[in-house]
């Protein structure tokens, strides 16, 4: 999706790569739960609220389980999910970085710096979202994760954390739902999980004016709450483009 005026212009744009791009736009357009994120009305009727960017939605796969290890770059372990879980993360990773990014600056008048560049999601979605920002700091500055789902793979998502760098990242939006849990998470672990790595980030040297933590009590892990939270994710980590 291009922003207003793109046709009309030759202004170049930032972009913000999401996942579960099924969800972005339009309620008939989702594989499952209750809703999209209904973009493209919000877009219509707050547009000139909302940044002005190129929004590249990558719909996920239509089986959950391919969906979760698609967004996993790592491996988790039957005794944790009942199931081994081969996480497909890393190459997904590089298909957007190598092939997909470079496709997309090509045919779209991108700002195609890494300090133009995003990537969000939510649950497992947001999970891959934070490990992008930190695995490929060449491509992607601005990180949105709403509700991610961290718990399964927190030993090896600590061991990333470990080795890391934080400097490159200029806006992180994280968000947690006390409600929240899932197929293989309770919701303890869902705060624990999503806690851990806010602090993590905080204790890396990433300053507390970049990165943006909300805690919503009650929320649930559903469709309906991320509706609600998605564009101001997506205004906070573009608020300086």
């Amino acid at each position: 999706m291009t922003p207003d005026g793109y046709e009309s212009g030759a202004k170049r744009y930032p972009v913000v790569y999401i996942n579960d791009g099924q969800d972005v736009f339009r309620d008939e357009d989702i594989l499952w739960g209750e809703c999209s994120m209904d973009y493209e009305n919000y877009y219509r009727s707050y547009g000139r609220f909302l940044p002005d960017i190129i929004i590249v939605a990558l719909v996920c796969p239509r089986d959950r389980e391919e969906r979760t290890a698609l967004y996993s770059p790592f491996t988790c372990k039957p005794e944790k999910g009942g199931a081994m879980i081969r996480g497909q993360g890393v190459e997904y990773l590089k298909w957007i970085a190598e092939e997909l990014k470079p496709w997309i600056d090509g045919a779209y008048r991108t700002r195609s710096g890494r300090e133009d560049t995003g990537i969000m999601g939510y649950s497992t979605g947001g999970l891959f979202a934070l490990c992008a920002g930190l695995l490929r700091p060449d491509i992607f500055t601005r990180v949105a994760a709403l509700s991610s789902s961290v718990y399964l793979w927190l030993d090896q998502f600590q061991e990333l954390l470990d080795t890391a760098s934080f400097g490159h990242l200029k806006r992180i939006y994280m968000d947690v739902g006390t409600n929240e849990f899932g197929r293989f998470t309770t919701k303890e672990e869902f705060l624990e999980g999503a806690e851990l790595i806010y602090r993590t980030y905080l204790q890396k040297g990433v300053s507390a004016d970049c990165i943006k933590y909300n805690l919503y009590p009650g929320a649930t892990h559903s469709q309906l709450e991320w509706k609600l939270r998605f564009p101001d994710a997506l205004r906070w980590i573009f608020m300086d483009c």
